[in-house]
C-alpha cells in the first residue's frame, strides 16, 4: 500500500491507489473579516449638532436675562430738569445721583422716610439718548416712600445703579453663543469631511 504524502493538507485517494493533494479552495484561502467603518465621522455630527444647539440656546437665554436685568434697571431712572424731584424707592434700595458729563458735582439734599447717606462704592455711568450721567453720590432707602431730592439748579438723574451683573451676564451669554456655536461648527464640518472621505475611498 502506499503510504500518503507526509506534508501537511487535505488529501483524497486516488482511484488506482494512493494519494494526491487536494486542490485549494477557490480565492487561495479563506477570506480576512471585513474591517467596519468608523464612528468618528457620526460621533462628530452628533456631538458638533449637540454643542451648536445648546450654546446658541443657553447663550441667548443668559444673554437676554442679563440685558433684561440692566433694562429693568433702567427702567427706573427719572431727570429732574431743575435739579429737584421726589423719588419713589422700595425698602433697602441703593439710589445713586448722576450729573451731566462734564458738570460739577452739586451739594444736594435728601430727605425721606429713613436716608443712610451710607450708599454703594460703585460708580456707574448711563447714556440716556441725549447725553451721558455719571454717578456722583448715593444713598440707601432704608423704608419704602417718597424721598425728596434737593440739588439746587444743576439737573440730575436719579435711579438705582447700573447692574453689572447683568452686563456681565449678557456679555457672557453672547460669547458662549458665539464660541460654542463656533466650536459645533467646526466638529460638524470635521464629520462632514470624514464621511464624504470614507465614501470616496469606499
Amino acid at each position: 500500500m502506499t503510504q500518503p504524502p507526509s506534508s501537511s493538507g487535505p488529501l483524497t485517494p486516488q482511484p488506482h491507489g494512493g494519494w494526491s493533494r487536494s486542490a485549494p479552495p477557490p480565492g487561495g484561502g479563506p477570506h480576512a473579516p471585513a474591517t467596519k467603518p468608523s464612528k468618528a465621522p457620526t460621533v462628530l455630527l452628533i456631538l458638533g449638532g449637540a454643542i451648536l444647539a445648546l450654546s446658541v440656546v443657553i447663550g441667548i437665554v443668559v444673554a437676554v436675562i442679563g440685558f433684561g436685568g440692566v433694562a429693568s434697571g433702567a427702567a427706573k431712572f427719572e431727570v429732574f430738569a431743575s435739579g429737584s424731584g421726589t423719588y419713589t424707592a422700595e425698602e433697602g434700595e441703593v439710589v445713586q445721583l448722576y450729573a451731566e458729563e462734564g458738570t460739577p458735582a452739586p451739594q444736594c439734599q435728601v430727605d425721606g422716610p429713613s436716608v443712610n447717606e451710607q450708599g454703594t462704592m460703585q460708580s456707574s455711568t448711563f447714556g440716556d439718548g441725549e447725553g451721558q450721567w455719571a454717578s456722583f453720590d448715593s444713598f440707601t432707602a432704608e423704608e419704602a416712600g417718597d424721598y425728596t431730592i434737593d440739588c439746587g439748579d444743576t439737573p440730575v438723574m436719579v435711579g438705582p445703579p447700573v447692574s453689572l451683573g447683568g452686563i456681565f451676564a449678557g456679555l457672557g451669554g453672547i460669547f458662549l453663543a458665539i464660541g460654542g456655536g463656533a466650536l459645533g461648527l467646526l466638529l460638524l464640518a470635521i464629520g462632514v469631511v470624514l464621511l464624504l472621505l470614507r465614501r470616496r475611498r469606499g
